[in-house]
């Protein structure tokens, strides 16, 4: 070959080069969610709803975190098992449906939708559906008896308009608020628990999970353990953990790539807990909150940590700082997304936190994204023409790429499946039973049922599985089931 016809051949490659067009880099993979609290307007009607998207849009945000259940109560309109917010502010039934416009309008733009959910707290007298036939709390709350009071005491007796963890009818109602919800709008792309913690160390006192407790350990019927008793916060913590566990398998039978995710709790200290002094945190000492363990478990998709800290204060920045470590050390199989106080700081302050949430540690670990706390206030002293500044600022800044919403590979690809069922012996339901499960003729692990009978676990290996249920005086049962990888196994 010729030396005009090498040069002729590079020049042919060259402009061939140039004239390819590049291709297309995909998005980054990373959350940016605004929580959206019923508190404020945001979402009462349409208007508010087209104002709330476009913002999001501008922002170049992806995610939408709305409150649909404040104390025990519907924003929404379909699938009800509580009666609908009586918030005079919210445009009316026939004509508005909160979430169903939600998700017309946010899918439509190309933003998710997370359904958020105030789980425990459900009785305040100030609330406009206090009284109402049809509340929780007209006939379970503190002012019933027995029983048929699903709510929480402190130890010194006093009635607290929480359902408290311990009592079972309490968990079966917040499973038919879970399920009925997302069967009734499937379209959901996620469910974000709030307040799914107890309310302090001296909570917890319901008649029921006291009785169960004493039961269970071997003390008096009427013993009543003081608030720092060891085996006392730890039945809280594991009543908390199970109900956690519960919603998590309920939900993914109904829907399995819906995304669960919990706002969980970082107060005080500098959020260096090591494994070691963990049990010294708020989270797991005073509210019974282990969610670290919950995102080992792959109980939650993802944890929200609500970092809410000053930034223009030294201590409490560095405490931002300590706690996005903890965050990064702690992700176990799962995922965090760091929740900004964003109604504490101005807008530079903000993106400064955002910049470091989202920035990888020396070991090249990231965090999954940010939410900010919240959309009505995303800085100090907003109103709606500095919401649509901070938007701008966002846009311009930390979000000027693209950014899809996280897909996890634990949903998308998954490994393991779940399983659930009714543990029963000889036909009848066997309540606080071990359930072994086999797999392939080799024991893997030993679980619990529920006073229910109810027994969960997820991210079995999937294959063949013997489920041996073994009641407290020896008599046993056994079933044959599969589990298959991404799916729930209800037995």
């Amino acid at each position: 070959m010729n030396l005009t016809r090498i040069l002729s051949l590079f020049i042919a490659l060259a402009v061939l080069a140039t004239a390819a067009p590049a291709r297309a880099q995909a998005p980054v993979q990373q959350m940016r969610a605004f929580w959206v609290d019923n508190l404020n307007p945001g979402f009462f009607n349409h208007p508010q709803v087209d104002e709330l998207v476009e913002n999001a849009v501008r922002a170049n945000a992806n995610t939408i975190i709305v409150e649909v259940r404040r104390h025990g109560d519907a924003w929404f309109n379909n699938g009800r098992v509580e009666p609908r917010a009586g918030d005079r502010r919210l445009g009316p039934e026939a004509a508005f449906d909160p979430l169903g416009y939600m998700l017309e309008k946010a899918h439509s733009m190309g933003i998710k939708v997370h359904a958020w959910l105030v789980i425990s707290v459900a009785c305040r007298p100030s609330d406009p559906l206090w009284g109402h036939p049809e509340h929780l709390c007209t006939a379970h709350g503190p002012n019933a008896q027995g029983a048929e009071r699903w709510t929480t005491a402190t130890y010194g007796g006093q009635q607290v308009g929480d359902l408290d963890f311990g009592h079972p009818a309490a968990v079966q109602h917040l499973e038919r608020v879970v399920t009925s919800l997302l069967s009734a709008y499937p379209a959901l792309d996620g469910l974000h628990w709030d307040y799914i913690r107890y309310g302090g160390e001296s909570y917890g006192y319901n008649q029921v999970s006291l009785g169960r407790f004493n039961q269970a350990n071997g003390r008096p019927l009427d013993s009543r353990p003081e608030p720092g008793d060891w085996a006392w916060g730890q039945w809280r913590r594991d009543r908390v953990t199970e109900t956690v566990r519960r919603l998590y398998i309920r939900a993914k039978a109904i829907k399995p790539d819906v995304q669960i995710s919990a706002a969980t709790i970082t107060w005080g200290g500098l959020g260096s807990y090591s494994p070691g002094d963990w049990p010294n945190s708020s989270a797991y000492r005073t509210v019974f909150q282990d969610w670290p363990a919950w995102l080992e478990e792959g109980i939650v998709d993802f944890a929200v940590p609500m970092h809410y800290f000053a930034e223009g204060e030294g201590r409490t920045r560095d405490w931002y700082d300590s706690w996005l470590r903890f965050d990064r050390e702690r992700v176990g199989r799962r995922a965090i997304v760091a929740g900004v106080g964003a109604w504490l700081n101005s807008g530079e302050q903000n993106i400064a936190q955002v910049q470091r949430a989202l920035a990888p540690d020396e070991r090249g670990r990231a965090l999954a994204g940010v939410a900010f706390f919240s959309y009505n206030q995303p800085t100090a002293g907003s109103n709606p023409e500095r919401r649509r500044a901070f938007m701008d600022q966002l846009r311009a800044t930390v979000f000027a790429g693209p950014a899809q919403a996280p897909s996890w590979p634990w949903i998308e690809a998954p490994t393991g499946g779940h399983l659930q069922g009714i543990a029963a012996v000889d036909g009848q339901v066997a309540a606080g039973a071990k359930v072994t499960l086999i797999r392939e003729g080799q024991w893997l692990k030993d679980i619990g049922s529920g006073p229910d009978g109810w027994f969960g676990a997820v991210e079995l290996p999937p294959g063949r599985y013997t489920v041996v249920f073994t009641t407290w005086d020896g008599r046993q049962g056994a079933v044959e089931t599969t589990i298959t990888p991404g799916l729930v196994t209800s037995l």
